[in-house]
C-alpha cells in the first residue's frame, strides 16, 4: 500500500477501500435452494363458488370486473413481491449458513491438519528414536565378549606362580633338613670333640697323681701314642667342625633366600588370583549390566514401537478425517485450498516497517495509515509499533502530528535507526543556541523576520549561510572557503548540532564525509565516501572507541533490524515491495516472522507469487481490499491466511 511501499500513488488515481474483515470464502457461487412450486403471480388467488351460490348472484356489470380483476392482480403482485422478499431472505441465510459452514470446515480442517502435522513430526521423531535404539541394542550386543585367551593366560599364569610357590616350598623344607642334619653333626663332632678333651685331661690327671717314677715312665709312654691319637682326632674333628659350620652358615644363607622366594610367589600367587577374581568379577558386571542394558532398551523399543503404532493409527485417522473434510469442500466449494483469516501470535512484539515518515500526508496516505494502524490495534493486544531507518531530524515533530491526528496511539512506539545510534531521548532539548561569528566590518544579510540568512567579510566574500525552521531554529549551517562551500552543520528539530557533512571542493552536491553525534556532542557514527563509490561506516562509543565497521548501508541496516527485532519474539509488517523485504525475508527466523501487505498494484510482485504458488516460506498475508485477496484466491495454490485490512469506517 501507499503508505509503506517502495511505489507511491499519484493523487488522482483511485484507491479503494473495502471495511469486512477477511473471512473463509469461495471462488465458486453459492448454490441457491431452488423455491418451491408457487402459483402464477399474474394469476388471482379466486376461491371456488358452489353451483347455488352462482345462481343466485346477479351477474356482475362488465366495469365491476375490471375492479375485480384489477385488484386481484394488486393482490397477486403483493404476495409475489413478499414471496421474492422471503426468497431473498432465505437465500441470505443459506448463503450466511453456507459461508459460516465454510468457515467451520476451514477451522476444523485446519485444526486436524494442524494436529495431523504434529503427529507426522512425532512419528519421524519416534521412527528415528527406533531405529537409533535398534542401532544401540545390535552394538549392546557385541560389547561384552569373553576373552578365552586373556582368562586362559590368568589362569596359566596362577598355575606357575603356584609352582614357584610349592617349589620354593620344597626346597626351603629341604634346606631345613639339610640344616638340621649338619647342626646333628656339629653337635656330634662338638661332643666327640668334649670327649678328646676330656680323654686328655684323664690322661694329664693320671699322670700328675703317678708318683712312681717307673710307673709314671711307662703311663707316659702309653699315653704318648693315646695322646697323638687325640691330637689326630680332634685336629680332624676340629677341621670337620668348621666345615659343618661354614655349610649350616650357607644353607642359612640360602634357607632366608628361599623364604623370599617362598614371599614373592605368594604375592605373585594371590596377585594373579586377585587379577582373575577381579577378571571374572568384571566381565560378571558387565554382562548383569550388559543384560540389564538390553532389558531396557527391548523396554524402549516396545514402547517406541507401541507409540509409533499408535501415532499411525492417529495419523491415519487424521488424514482420513482432512480428505472428507477435503471431499466435502470440493463438492459443496469447488476447492481445497482454503483462506482462513491470518492468526496474530499475541506473545511477539509487532513493528509496522517504513523507510521515513512524512509530515505532510495525502488523504490516501492517512487512509492507508489509519488503515494498517487500526487493524493492528483490533488484532494485537499489546500496541504496535513503527520503525523508520532514513534519516529524519525533523521526526520528534512529524510523530507528534500523526499522534494528534489520531493514526497512532500515544503509547505507540517510535524506533529509528538513527536516532537509536545517536541515543537521542525523546523530549530532550538543547539549553544553547548555535553561537554566531560577530564582526563588525563582515557583512551580515538578514531576511524579513531579521533572521541572519548569510555572512560575507568586508570584501563580500561568502563564510557562511544559515537556513531556518519554519518556528525559527537554524536548520542548518554551509562553512564556506573562499567561493567554495566546505562543510555543512545540521541540526535536529530539538536543536542539537546532528550531523556535520563535508563538502567535496570540486562538487559541492557530494559529501565525502558525514559525522553524527550523540545530544552530548559525542561522536556517534562516521560515514566515509570514496570516489569509485567505496562506503567505509564505523560506529564509535562514548569512550572515541570503534566498535562496529560497516561496508555498505545494507550491513548496518541489518544490524541494527537484528539488534532491535531479534531481542525477542518479533513480526515485522512491511510492504512486499519494500526496498528491505528480501533482506528482512532471509532474516527470518523462529523468533522472527514478517507479514507482507499486499495491494492491487503487488499482485504480479514475484514475492506475492512465491506466497500463492507454495515457493515461499510466507503463508499470511495482509490486503487493501476484498478486490485483492478474490484475485489471490483465485491463483492460489495452497492454504493462505488473508486478513483485510478495515477501513476507518467500518472500525467507526
Amino acid at each position: 500500500m501507499k503508505m509503506f511501499n517502495k511505489k507511491r500513488r499519484d493523487k488522482n488515481e483511485d484507491y479503494r477501500n473495502h471495511s469486512e474483515r477477511a473471512t473463509a470464502t469461495s471462488t465458486v457461487a453459492a448454490q441457491k435452494p431452488k423455491p418451491k412450486a408457487t402459483q402464477s403471480s399474474t394469476t388471482p388467488n379466486v376461491r371456488p363458488t358452489s353451483a347455488a351460490t352462482t345462481a343466485s348472484t346477479s351477474a356482475p356489470v362488465k366495469g365491476q370486473n375490471r375492479v375485480n380483476q384489477r385488484r386481484a392482480t394488486q393482490t397477486a403482485a403483493k404476495n409475489s413481491a413478499a414471496i421474492e422478499r422471503e426468497m431473498a431472505d432465505l437465500n441470505k441465510q443459506y448463503q450466511t449458513l453456507r459461508g459460516e459452514l465454510k468457515v467451520q470446515l476451514v477451522q476444523d480442517r485446519k485444526h486436524e491438519k494442524q494436529q495431523y502435522e504434529t503427529l507426522v513430526a512425532e512419528q519421524l521423531n519416534l521412527e528415528q528414536q527406533l531405529k537409533d535404539a535398534k542401532v544401540t541394542l545390535s552394538k549392546q550386543d557385541k560389547v561384552v565378549t569373553t576373552n578365552d585367551a586373556e582368562r586362559d593366560g590368568m589362569v596359566k599364569k596362577i598355575n606357575a606362580a603356584q609352582k614357584r610357590y610349592d617349589d620354593a616350598k620344597k626346597a626351603l623344607a629341604k634346606s631345613d633338613q639339610t640344616i638340621k642334619s649338619l647342626e646333628k653333626k656339629i653337635t656330634q663332632s662338638e661332643q666327640s670333640l668334649a670327649d678328646l678333651k676330656q680323654n686328655e685331661a684323664d690322661m694329664r690327671k693320671a699322670i700328675q697323681g703317678e708318683q712312681d717314677l717307673k710307673k709314671l715312665f711307662v703311663l707316659m709312654k702309653q699315653q704318648e701314642k693315646q695322646a697323638q691319637d687325640l691330637y689326630q682326632k680332634s685336629d680332624s674333628i676340629n677341621s670337620e667342625l668348621v666345615k659343618l659350620q661354614k655349610r649350616e652358615q650357607t644353607e642359612t644363607r640360602e634357607r632366608s633366600r628361599k623364604e623370599h622366594a617362598i614371599t614373592s610367589a605368594e604375592k605373585d600367587l594371590h596377585t594373579a588370583q586377585d587379577a582373575l577374581v577381579a577378571y571374572d568379577r568384571k566381565t560378571k558386571s558387565a554382562q548383569d549390566e550388559q543384560e540389564r542394558s538390553l532389558n531396557l532398551i527391548n523396554q524402549k523399543i516396545n514402547r517406541l514401537q507401541h507409540d509409533y503404532d499408535q501415532n499411525a493409527t492417529i495419523v491415519t485417522g487424521l488424514q482420513q478425517k482432512i480428505e472428507g473434510i477435503d471431499a466435502k469442500l470440493k463438492s459443496d466449494y469447488g476447492t481445497t485450498h482454503l483462506v482462513s483469516p491470518v492468526e496474530f501470535d499475541q506473545s511477539a512484539k509487532y513493528f509496522l516497517f517504513s523507510t521515513d515518515l512524512i509530515q505532510s500526508l495525502s488523504a490516501e496516505e492517512k487512509a492507508s495509515m489509519e488503515m494498517i494502524m487500526g487493524l493492528l490495534k483490533d488484532e494485537v493486544k499489546d500496541a504496535a509499533n513503527v520503525i523508520t531507518v532514513n534519516y529524519n531530524d525533523s521526526l520528534p515533530e512529524i510523530w507528534n502530528s500523526y499522534q494528534s491526528a489520531g493514526l497512532v496511539q500515544k503509547h505507540t512506539g517510535l524506533y529509528n535507526m538513527y536516532y537509536t545510534i545517536q541515543a537521542k531521548v525523546p523530549g530532550a532539548v538543547a539549553k544553547t543556541k548555535p553561537e554566531l561569528p560577530d564582526n563588525p566590518a563582515w557583512q551580515y544579510k538578514r531576511n524579513a523576520d531579521k533572521q541572519i540568512v548569510s555572512i560575507a567579510d568586508d570584501e563580500g566574500n561568502p563564510i557562511m549561510t544559515l537556513k531556518y525552521r519554519k518556528n525559527g531554529a537554524i536548520w542548518y549551517m554551509t562553512y564556506f572557503n573562499g567561493s567554495i562551500a566546505t562543510r555543512r552543520d545540521v541540526y535536529d528539530a530539538a536543536g542539537f548540532l546532528s550531523v556535520t557533512q563535508y563538502l567535496d571542493r570540486t562538487n559541492n552536491s557530494q559529501v565525502t564525509l558525514e559525522n553524527f553525534y550523540r545530544p552530548d556532542h559525542s561522536l556517534a557514527m562516521v560515514k566515509q565516501y570514496g570516489s569509485n563509490h567505496e562506503l567505509s561506516i564505523q560506529l564509535v562509543n562514548k569512550e572515541e572507541a570503534i566498535t562496529n565497521v560497516f561496508h555498505s548501508e545494507a550491513q548496518l541496516l541489518n544490524w541494527w533490524l537484528a539488534s532491535v527485532l531479534q531481542q525477542q519474539k518479533s513480526v515485522l509488517v512491511m510492504g512486499v515491495n519494500s526496498p528491505l523485504f528480501d533482506q528482512c525475508l532471509k532474516a527470518t527466523n523462529d523468533n522472527f516472522h514478517l507479514l507482507p501487505i499486499v495491494s492491487a498494484d503487488d499482485l504480479n510482485d514475484q514475492h506475492v507469487q512465491d506466497i500463492i504458488n507454495g515457493k515461499s516460506k510466507l503463508s499470511s498475508l495482509v490486503v487493501t481490499d476484498h478486490d485483492v485477496q478474490t484475485a489471490i484466491e483465485k491463483q492460489m495454490t495452497r492454504d493462505l491466511e488473508i486478513t483485510v485490512m478495515p477501513t476507518a469506517e467500518v472500525r467507526a
